[in-house]
């Protein structure tokens, strides 16, 4: 019961209160220490209802029992992880483990007592040799690594992997000791190359609220959500505006009514107003007349309706204070001869800091080809993401990038064993910036660490965690020959339920490499959840459906462009 407890309390542990693990060559430490957890558990139960005798029916059947119980409970376990919602991932090949481990103690007791009853040793040897077999290939991806790798990234600890609290750094220290522990060699000087961009910030404060009244006293008030409700745009200033801040409205319709155009252009003349923009045409300045574009300059503050809120960063800061919100009650105009809950103040605080030169990183390591360590291939993912949002609000990025960053590591720790050591050299890149415009990857083909003209191909991975409806290959129709390679992997081992060929697009951080004439390919995958640039990007969303598949493919891809171990003689 102790040990069960002990397992339990290390069940309910949350995700990023976890250790790092170790990466083991021949075997996955998770796999290990889940089977090596039930060793124990199993043993000890089936030790326990041997040496009882008030129950003689439960002696007799001990090791079914304990068997059962055993993957029970750690089926519960699972289950627990699934639902307590603290950063945890029931997953089947964690239950796997806890079989395999139960199996082999209740095997194990069996064969010991059975020496005396030779009758018993072939049921006791097979349920050994089972066991062994069902063991995961070693050979693989470590899934459950890879799960908790992405928990890991996407913590609230890693404040967004974006530049407040410098999120960015942490991560970037995280998976260099990932690196480190699968004794890859470091590229640049502690793998590490520096490089500086400006980024627009929002570190502090982060409020919206509304009010049906111009008077602070009086009307309805709402108070809407950072990150839920609205978010600051890319680009906004910083400042604050009290409650009672006059609310206007614009739309398309006022645009094209000269009346009502002008009663609005009378009303924003002198007293100091916000405006809300409440459709995409009125949301370009650029197809408004300008008298009209340079009255919205005047503003003190622009609130944009939108669908979806989707974040990003900016290089620059305005004047004024620009939020971006979803639809809501009190962000519809009046309509005539109509009760109205719209507002008509507002109040709001956004704390825009505009960081210039701030120095961030890539990470570049590399395992050394065995016949042509001057040819190159290349694997590459950003770890970086949109960082915080005032004080409480972070953005995960578990699809973008955590899963891509994910894959990679699997892949290095792939090479990284000696028995699958490449014949080409492979170089592994973790870009940082490349939500802020692709900064890392063009600055390394600025300033790259290994020559561009002998790198062979390169695959870049991001947004890799569902993959319920297969991948799409950015550059498939570029690079038509290696696609059609690829394309008949694929076929041959059903690795993803279909692959789809994009033509060229500066989405990702193959761009600037393609761009420069190094052949790439940007793979991600599609379906599941829709969660992009917002705060609903979580690790729990993601089902990894493609994952597995993805590794494959990849890994074979590259064996046919060189990755592949040279053949022993």
């Amino acid at each position: 019961m102790l040990w069960a407890a002990l397992v339990l309390v290390l069940t309910l542990t949350p995700a990023a209160d976890m250790p790092i693990t170790p990466v083991w060559e021949l075997l996955s430490f998770d796999t290990a220490a889940h089977a090596g957890v039930f060793v124990v558990l199993a043993g000890l139960s089936w030790f326990s209802l041997r040496r009882q005798t008030r129950w003689p029916l439960l002696a007799r059947y001990a090791g079914a029992i304990a068997l059962l119980a055993s993957i029970l409970f750690g089926g519960l376990i699972e289950v627990l992880q699934h639902t307590m919602h603290l950063g945890r991932h029931g997953d089947w090949t964690d239950l796997l483990s806890d079989a395999i481990g139960a199996a082999l103690a209740v095997g194990g007791a069996t064969l010991w007592a059975a020496r005396y009853k030779p009758h018993q040793l072939p049921v006791a040897s097979l349920l050994l040799l089972g066991m062994l077999l069902a063991t995961p290939n070693a050979q693989a991806q470590d899934l459950p690594r890879a799960r908790r790798t992405i928990e890991r990234l996407a913590a609230p600890q890693m404040y967004g992997r974006g530049y407040v609290q410098q999120g960015e750094r942490i991560a970037a220290n995280y998976l260099r000791d990932r690196l480190k522990a699968l004794k890859i060699e470091p590229l640049a000087a502690d793998y590490i190359q520096p490089f500086t961009l400006d980024v627009n910030t929002f570190p502090g404060s982060m409020s919206l609220e509304l009010s049906q009244s111009r008077v602070p006293q009086f009307g309805r008030r709402s108070r809407l959500r950072a990150g839920q409700d609205f978010i600051a745009a890319p680009n906004s200033g910083g400042g604050q505006l009290p409650i009672g801040q006059v609310l206007c409205y614009l739309d398309s319709a006022t645009v094209v009514t000269p009346d009502r155009l002008a009663y609005f252009l009378q009303f924003t003349r002198k007293t100091p107003w916000s405006v809300v923009l409440l459709d995409p045409y009125v949301q370009q300045p650029a197809r408004l007349p300008a008298r009209l574009r340079s009255r919205l300059d005047s503003a003190a503050a622009i609130i944009s309706v939108v669908p979806k809120l989707t974040a990003s960063l900016a290089s620059t800061a305005g004047s004024v204070i620009r939020i971006e919100a979803l639809p809501h009650p009190m962000l519809q105009p009046a309509e005539r001869n109509k009760p109205s809950l719209a507002a008509s103040s507002a109040g709001m605080a956004i704390d825009a800091q505009l960081q210039r030169n701030y120095q961030t990183q890539n990470l570049a390591a590399i395992i050394r080809g065995t016949a042509q360590p001057d040819s190159f291939l290349v694997v590459s993912a950003h770890y970086d993401h949109l960082g915080m949002m005032g004080r409480r609000t972070y953005f995960p990025g578990a699809n973008d990038n955590a899963s891509g960053v994910a894959l990679l590591l699997e892949l290095a720790a792939h090479y990284a064993r000696p028995e699958n050591w490449p014949a080409f050299s492979v170089v592994f890149l973790l870009f940082g910036a490349e939500e802020a415009g692709l900064v890392g990857s063009r600055y390394f083909v600025a300033h790259p660490l290994v020559p561009l003209k002998s790198i062979k191909f390169l695959v870049n991975l991001d947004l890799l965690g569902t993959g319920e409806e297969g991948a799409t290959i950015v550059n498939g129709r570029v690079f038509e020959a290696p696609y059609r390679r690829l394309l008949a992997l694929n076929n041959a081992h059903h690795y993803l339920p279909a692959l789809g060929a994009r033509g060229r697009a500066a989405n990702s951080d193959h761009f600037p490499f393609s761009e420069a004439g190094v052949p790439a390919f940007f793979m991600y995958t599609r379906g599941g959840s829709p969660a992009y640039h917002d705060v609903n990007d979580k690790p729990a969303a993601l089902s990894l459906a493609g994952f597995a598949g993805a590794f494959g493919l990849v890994r074979d891809f590259l064996g046919e462009l060189g990755a592949a171990p040279v053949a022993k003689k």
